[in-house]
Formats: C-alpha cells, structure tokens, sequence
C-alpha cells in the first residue's frame, strides 16, 4: 500500500505502508516503511509474517519489490512467490512468470488495492495524531478496524447461508 501523495489523490501521507494479507481478506501484518525503498523491506516484512504465521507458503508483491538477492532470499523461505522482475525478462524468468501459481497470485494483487482502500475508509483517510507514534498507532487500529469488518462480513455470510439450509 503506497500512501504517498500523488496527483489527484486527497490523501497526502507521505510514507508508504506494506500490507500482508490473506486469502480470505484478512490482514496478517503491516509495515510502515519510514525509510528505505520497497526493495528494502521485503525479506524482514515475509520473516516477521512468518514468525507469526508459520504456515505462510505463497506471498505476491509488486514489481517494485524486487531485486535478485529478494528473490533468492525469499525463494528460500517460501515455497512459491510471485515477486515479478521489472523489465527485460531473460527466457527463465519469462517461462517462471507464466507458471499456472505466479499467474494465479498476480491475479489477487487487485484485492490488495482493496484492502488499500478500505483502510482508508477506517481511519487512515485523515490521520488526527501527531509524530511517527500517533501514526503507526492510527495505521495499527485501522488494520484491526478492517479486520473486525471482515469477521463481520464472514458471520453475516455464515447467518444467510444457516437461514437459507
């Protein structure tokens, strides 16, 4: 989730946040990346996630995550990722990115610009508390926030479906 300014987009935070979320729209962790690139923090989000998840096998990023010493390092915690090259493929990496798994992780990246979304609409549209604190603990809360909505959403589907049986 990049939260930077850019043009067109009323939200103006100016620091990036990385989600890590799971199949069903949970959000497992988060990273508010004060400093460095993306690239920089690819290999400690998919460890910390891990620590925490240990059954985590497959995880996507976007291309700008990628560098080859992320994808070695995250080749050997994983079982399959889906962390795309930029630009000029060599052959493998072409044949590698149109695997029947790649292609089917890179379909779910739109879910993650959802879940971009609905943060803001839990809190991170306007961020009231001062200093790098006040905003991890507003990003913190609105990453429960969405995660309440979620068990929500599946409780309502689960009511539908035992009222319909």
């Amino acid at each position: 989730m990049d939260l930077e300014g850019q043009a067109g987009r009323p939200v103006e935070l100016g620091v990036s946040v990385c989600l890590m979320e799971d199949q069903a729209d949970f959000i497992l962790h988060h990273r508010v990346m004060w400093s460095g690139s993306d690239v920089d923090h690819v290999v400690p989000l998919v460890t910390e996630t891990q620590e925490r998840f240990p059954d985590l096998r497959m995880v996507s990023f976007e291309c700008g995550f990628h560098s080859p010493a992320n994808r070695a390092s995250v080749d050997t915690l994983l079982d399959c990722n889906a962390l795309p090259k930029k630009r000029h493929l060599s052959e493998a990496e072409h044949r590698r990115q149109e695997d029947a798994d790649f292609v089917a992780m890179r379909r779910q990246y739109p879910a993650v610009e959802s879940a971009t979304n609905n943060l803001e609409h839990r809190g991170l549209d306007r961020v009231l508390s001062y200093g790098d604190d006040g905003f991890e603990r507003v990003t913190a809360l609105a990453v429960v926030a969405l995660n309440i909505h979620c068990i929500d959403l599946l409780l309502r589907r689960l009511s539908r479906r035992r009222r319909a049986a």
